[in-house]
């Protein structure tokens, strides 16, 4: 783990010292954990987006855009230039 400096706003902070009190756990830890958490969600939508990214490559897409009897074209090389 490692340490950084963050700026919250007074509230924010209120809010969480007041959570701390009643799980009787640290400010510190109450932060790790929204962090976390927000941290596992934000990948999700990382995830989507490069999902989408991907799909919408125009390389990516005209990659197989001739189509053939045959399916195992590039298995069949070799009896092609023989």
């Amino acid at each position: 783990m490692n340490r950084y400096q963050i700026y919250l706003n007074s509230g924010t902070v209120s809010i969480f010292d007041n959570l701390a009190d009643e799980l009787n756990t640290s400010r510190s830890r109450i932060i790790q954990d929204v962090l976390d958490r927000i941290a596992i969600e934000y990948k999700k939508i990382l995830n989507v987006q490069i999902a989408l990214k991907t799909k919408n490559n125009p390389l990516l897409k005209m990659a197989g855009f001739a189509k053939s009897k045959k399916n195992n074209l590039s298995k069949d090389v070799d009896s092609i230039y023989k």
